[in-house]
């Protein structure tokens, strides 16, 4: 169809009227005037000129439509074999539209859908400005979609046929309607009935059996049994307990499904059991979903398992589609009271040691005290052993100078500190990493080296992030510990019994946990001050230790500069900005955040501070509010009462924005 039929249909509506105005108007003078013959002609004229135009519009539209309904359709897209037919003789929904979305022509087909000319034009007219008018000035974009009409689905396909190939272009829109209504119905009860396999077990339950004795426990898991037929239901899931602390669920999809917008409620009622046992009941669930097969499902499951435990336990992860899925976590980890694991570790450890010809250690970026000495305690280890070991360690930072300076003064450690180039210099087939204080590779000081070594060991208490080191040699993550220099200290004393730990690195190991305990009040149980002891028995001073963290006036004044500013969420959460012309923003912010909670009501608080590559935040919590849990949304982590996040590419303002969105939906759920 050529366009200079769409531009005689036009002007045939503007002639049309300026005729009946010109018209009018005459008739309008001949009556006013008396001359009712002429004003009858007239009239008669304008009265013929319409119907004249009528026919010619209608002349017009159905020339348009038997062009449309004469294109030939090809099967190949080339026009040198010949066509299998017209467009009319397609046994599916489609319709014209012209260029601003106005139909020209639907087959009955398309018309049987509505019933009604006046909402087939309607929806056509919706669907042009929905999905089409937008996406039709670039010919890269691809224009199918699936729509939804009387509710019966339909994938649309879309053409573009040009009137002319020079000139203004004017062109037709062809939208084609496949109906997938039954397709989607069957995909829908596909994807319910797809199994999933779920593994649930006890946390501490040695030390619940420890504590209460065998009756007791025997009442636990009657009370378990109760609590998971009501929490599955109808749901069609099945539980069976496979060891005395261990249970396997099978459900479909749409029971999971159930379960997740259900957040996994069966976490909070185990925490009702009370038949008389002195530690609370609590569980950790790992879910496979969306395997290729039941094996690799149970596969996930063993997996999601394993890091909801290192995560600290009472909590579920769901691990489909390849990613992870948390909820729960709510608790403060379980003092493990269980002795043989550390042991056991600590000969795993040693033998790895041995068998290297060089040890290299490294903790986190931006290391802080128990970083710093947690890794002296496993070069220690490294000493006690006869083997060569170096710390990974590129600058000191504010939160370490002190102590940095002084171990400076120590010749042993000359050599021992190194920076990244050196350490890549030192690459050896035989060679073992242990990565203290973390176990996200992307946080290490320095991420390279973990791609050239094949044996590496994780020491660590944070909650496993889904980005963990895999693949280890040994991986000690107890999330339980106050620390990880109490982790290693107590490896090092089954190690060596009569260990001699020199003052400065016991001195640097009692400032870590005085700074994850935030002096002996967050995460701090019996062992902890059982290391706090044998600490002070090889001399520590805590008065001198305590000099480590003396902030000077400047800093002091910096800190008390942001908690005066900070703003109060939800009633309970403290949220403050760093302002930009602070020194140390890292450094100011945890002092802030931590300070930030010495204010009655305040159960949690926020401190961010900005840079020219992002956004920094630090989070502190009393336990009731898990830090954890909010800044992961965040690609943060750490604990449920003190963790981080960075948010790179992010200015200060949409860093806190982004912020409260992930505290606000942290409240909603």
């Amino acid at each position: 169809m050529n366009n200079r039929w769409v531009r005689h249909l036009n002007m045939a509506v503007i002639n049309l009227i300026l005729l009946v105005a010109g018209l009018t108007l005459t008739a309008y003078y001949c009556f006013s005037n008396g001359n009712i013959s002429l004003g009858i002609i007239v009239v008669s004229l304008l009265s013929l000129c319409l119907l004249l135009n009528i026919a010619v519009l209608i002349i017009l539209r159905r020339y348009r439509i038997k062009r449309a309904k004469s294109l030939a359709v090809y099967t190949d897209g080339a026009e040198d074999v010949p066509p299998v037919g017209t467009v009319s003789d397609l046994e599916i929904p489609m319709a014209f539209l012209t260029e601003d979305g106005t139909l020209i022509w639907a087959n009955n087909y398309l018309r049987e859908i509505f019933h009604d000319s006046m909402k087939l034009n309607s929806e056509l007219k919706t669907l042009y400005n929905l999905k089409l008018k937008g996406k039709l000035d670039n010919s890269l974009l691809d224009l199918s979609d699936t729509v939804v009409f009387s509710d019966r689905s339909f994938h649309m396909l879309v053409n573009v046929a040009r009137t002319e190939k020079s000139g203004p272009e004017s062109f037709m829109i062809i939208v084609y309607f496949i109906e997938i209504t039954q397709l989607l119905s069957l995909q829908k009860l596909y994807d319910e009935k797809r199994a999933a396999v779920a593994e649930i077990a006890v946390d501490s339950y040695d030390e619940i059996f420890q504590s209460s004795g065998e009756a007791v426990v025997n009442e636990i898991s009657v009370e378990l049994a109760r609590i998971f037929d009501r929490w599955k239901g109808d749901s069609g899931a099945v539980i069976k307990k496979l060891v005395r602390d261990r249970y396997l669920l099978i459900c479909d999809d749409k029971a999971l499904e159930s379960f997740e917008n259900g957040k996994f409620s069966v976490l909070d009622m185990v925490k009702k059991i009370s038949v008389g046992n002195r530690i609370q009941v609590t569980l950790s669930i790992g879910v496979g979903a969306h395997g290729e097969n039941a094996a690799e499902n149970y596969s996930l499951a063993a997996s999601a398992l394993e890091l909801a435990l290192s995560r600290g336990g009472d909590q579920a992860v769901v691990r489909k589609g390849g990613r992870d899925s948390y909820y729960g976590g709510s608790n403060i980890d379980v003092e493990s009271i269980n002795r043989v694991k550390a042991r056991v570790m600590a000969s795993m450890l040693r033998a790895e040691i041995e068998k290297s010809s060089i040890v290299l250690i490294m903790g986190h970026k931006n290391a802080d005290m128990d970083s710093v000495g947690s890794a002296l305690l496993a070069y220690r280890a490294c000493v006690f052993a006869g083997v060569k070991a170096h710390i990974v360690l590129n600058e000191s930072n504010p939160s370490i100078d002190v102590f940095y300076n002084k171990l400076q003064e120590h010749s042993e450690y000359d050599d021992v500190i190194i920076d990244t180039s050196y350490a890549l210099n030192l690459i050896d087939p035989n060679m073992l990493i242990i990565v203290v204080d973390t176990s996200r590779p992307g946080l290490t000081e320095c991420p390279k080296l973990l791609d050239y070594c094949n044996r590496v060991a994780v020491i660590d208490h944070h909650r496993r992030a889904a980005d963990y080191i895999k693949d280890t040699v040994l991986d000690y993550t107890e999330t339980y510990a106050s620390s990880t220099s109490e982790l290693l200290i107590e490896m090092l004393r089954h190690m060596s019994p009569d260990a001699d730990v020199p003052l400065i690195e016991a001195e640097a190991v009692y400032a870590g946990i005085l700074v994850d305990t935030k002096n002996f009040t967050f995460k701090t149980g019996s062992r902890t001050f059982e290391v706090a002891s044998f600490l002070r028995s090889r001399g520590v001073d805590t008065v001198s230790v305590r000099q480590y963290f003396q902030p000077d006036m400047d800093m002091y004044s910096a800190v008390s500069r942001v908690t005066s500013a900070a703003s109060l969420k939800h009633g309970r959460v403290a949220v403050a900005r760093c302002p930009e012309d602070v020194k140390n923003q890292k450094l100011v912010c945890a002092m802030a955040a931590d300070r930030l909670l010495d204010i009655s009501g305040v159960d949690a608080s926020f401190v961010l501070s900005g840079s020219g590559d992002g956004v920094s935040v630090s989070g502190r919590s009393w336990g009731d509010i898990n830090v954890q849990v909010i800044l992961e949304k965040l690609g943060g982590g750490g604990h449920l009462t003190s963790a981080g996040a960075f948010l790179p590419d992010c200015s200060i303002s949409e860093g806190e924005q982004k912020l409260l969105d992930a505290v606000d939906s942290y409240f909603k759920n």
